[in-house]
């Protein structure tokens, strides 16, 4: 079936350069630095998994043990539903789980006939990805905090260092991935929810991938170089 090809090619380091490629410094960041930004996200994201293993059994024991509730949303939100999946509100010690948006995705995945990735396996999948960034906060510190800064903006004497936010997002995945055990990537599922619902195609999709290949191979060139 066509959507396998691109559940196969969404590899782990594939998806990390997509998810820090949407980062807003992304081209800040030093090509012999990338591979840094990817190896150390992934291992954070496998670490907390595999501790998290030892310590639970379910994800929504973990929710219990830090004291977050899980809320159903189950409103309707118009445009804003391809954002609005899940969110943990740390203010609130809620993680918030939106119904309407997980029952859209799973009807983009039926018009591309996968069949596995039904409302359950979706809801747990999100759960999954909040589920580590509530760690973060009560237990890791934020991934990006815990990598280094880059440089910004540059004048004389003076600069200015940020982090890469993104790599939260990248350990994420990788935590659900390795706490659920499955075998495709989490952030798949954008892709392919937005070629099941008719936003973009097979062949777009393809050569957004093509890019990605390339990206990083000019990483792992330069950093030979240098």
């Amino acid at each position: 079936m066509p959507y396998k090809m691109i559940i196969e090619r969404a590899n782990d380091r594939l998806m990390a350069m997509a998810e820090l490629m949407e980062d807003n410094y992304f081209k800040k960041i030093p090509n012999n630095r990338i591979d840094y930004f990817i190896d150390e996200s992934i291992k954070i994201g496998l670490e907390t998994a595999q501790n998290s293993m030892e310590r639970y059994s379910s994800l929504e024991e973990i929710c219990e043990d830090k004291k977050v509730k899980i809320e159903l949303d189950t409103a309707e939100y118009g445009f804003e539903m391809i954002k609005l999946r899940g969110k943990y509100n740390e203010e609130k010690e809620t993680i918030i789980m939106y119904h309407n948006s997980i029952k859209r995705m799973e009807i983009a995945y039926k018009e591309l006939g996968i069949d596995f990735l039904n409302y359950d396996t979706i809801y747990k999948i999100l759960l999954a990805h909040e589920v580590f960034h509530l760690i973060e906060v009560k237990e890791i510190g934020n991934t990006y905090e815990r990598l280094e800064d880059v440089n910004i903006f540059k004048l004389g004497p003076l600069k200015k260092f940020y982090p890469i936010v993104k790599t939260s997002d990248v350990g994420a995945n990788i935590f659900a991935k390795k706490f659920l055990n499955l075998s495709y990537h989490p952030k798949v599922l954008n892709y392919l929810y937005l070629w099941g619902a008719g936003i973009i195609d097979k062949d777009k999709l393809i050569d957004y991938f093509d890019e990605l290949d390339k990206k990083l191979n000019e990483s792992h060139l330069n950093d030979s170089v240098e």
